[in-house]
């Protein structure tokens, strides 16, 4: 499925030359046709005759004689067309919009690096607690799991990076809070905020609280964290992941909040505010391509706004001294740089041509601090993430 996923643009690109007039049929017949030709056009596990055949067959059980017949001669003509020997898909197909959004906003040389996909799986990263020896996690996973891929990531100083070794759930160490599963882009987005105990601190745009989780592990037994989110259903489930993770949940407060319209009941002054903030998600496109078929060329720009507002509503809870991070899982300049600069943040101070807590990373004359997989020591499946940071000097 992720594989067709990946290709989408360009299976349709090549279903259209086969047809008089642009493709116009429902969703489900839309998914049979686009699957058969990555098929067709990437695998050779399947002979050509079988792939159209089942996939006719199918249309025809659930839509009937005559789109069957329509899937017949368009999935031959494409069969009639492939090449001998198949190539494996090496990059995502993305529409023309974006690839240029891309190329404006990181330039061409990471535009590839960030598309750029090979036939297995992506690995899964791992974030280990503080309080616990990374080394020692490492060895009894390895112990478990001997045919897995298991490194120690090089950005995040508590990151494992596995693959092939199956749900994370299963593994050793996990059912005793010694890890949970966070993508080290993200790991790095919780320590770049600089948490230290005894904080009060705000992770505005919450989730299911994978960072909520970090936050709250760093300000310890004295300090405290309000999570809050659009979504009261998300934030349901953090409780259940603290107590896994062995992490006090009366240190925790949750609200369901919208920001874009007010600060609901959330009161008082916060050392450190986070602000991972609802975007297109267009970082993860190669573990989520599924992304591209609800993302269109208005939604970055109608999403930054978003970000905007969100941002000038929590900053007057940022403390005198205290730290407003904001953070966005795309890589595109409508989300991100766009926002950074026209948000109205009185006060505050961008931070610029500076170290990150991170000395790996450092934020740039922009104030700008890009993470993706072509920087030093990521990983090649690595989320693309802008982040921004201000210090409220009153």
């Amino acid at each position: 499925m992720y594989g067709s996923l990946r290709a989408v643009p360009e299976l349709e690109a090549v279903i259209g030359r086969h047809l008089q007039r642009p493709l116009k049929v429902d969703d489900w017949t839309r998914a049979v046709l686009i699957g058969a030709a990555y098929q067709l056009l990437y695998l050779e596990r399947v002979p050509p005759h079988a792939v159209v055949n089942d996939a006719v067959e199918l249309v025809r059980m659930k839509r009937g004689k005559r789109l069957a017949g329509f899937a017949n001669a368009v999935l031959r003509k494409v069969a009639a067309n492939r090449l001998e020997v198949q190539q494996p898909l090496s990059s995502l197909a993305v529409p023309d919009w974006l690839r240029d959004s891309l190329r404006a906003s990181i330039g061409s040389e990471h535009v590839e690096d960030l598309l750029r996909v090979d036939e297995g799986a992506p690995s899964i990263d791992l974030r280990v607690r503080s309080d616990r020896s990374r080394d020692a996690v490492a060895d009894a996973i390895a112990a478990a799991q001997p045919d897995a891929s298991l490194t120690r990531t090089v950005l995040s100083p508590y990151g494992l990076r596995i693959h092939g070794a199956g749900d994370p759930r299963a593994l050793p160490g996990y059912r005793q809070g010694a890890f949970a599963a966070q993508e080290e882009g993200a790991q790095l987005i919780g320590l770049m905020l600089g948490t230290e105990p005894g904080d009060r601190v705000l992770d505005a745009c919450a989730g299911r609280g994978g960072k909520t989780a970090q936050l709250a592990e760093a300000v310890g037994d004295s300090g405290s964290v309000v999570a809050t989110d659009l979504h009261q259903h998300r934030l349901e489930q953090i409780p259940a992941e603290l107590a896994r993770l062995r992490l006090d949940p009366t240190k925790l407060q949750t609200a369901a909040v919208d920001w874009t319209v007010g600060r609901g009941g959330v009161r008082g002054e916060f050392d450190r505010v986070l602000v991972d903030a609802p975007c297109t998600g267009l970082g993860t496109l190669r573990r989520r391509p599924e992304i591209l078929l609800r993302t269109g060329p208005k939604d970055p720009a109608r999403m930054g706004e978003t970000q905007r507002r969100l941002l000038e509503t929590v900053a007057p809870l940022v403390r005198r001294g205290g730290t407003l991070l904001y953070a966005v899982c795309s890589p595109l300049d409508e989300e991100g740089r766009e926002v950074a600069t026209a948000a109205d943040l009185p006060g505050f101070e961008l931070q610029v041509a500076r170290p990150s807590r991170l000395k790996s990373l450092c934020f740039e004359s922009s104030g700008r601090l890009a993470v993706g997989p072509w920087i030093e020591g990521a990983s090649p499946w690595a989320d693309a993430y802008q982040v921004y940071m201000w210090v409220n000097v009153g």
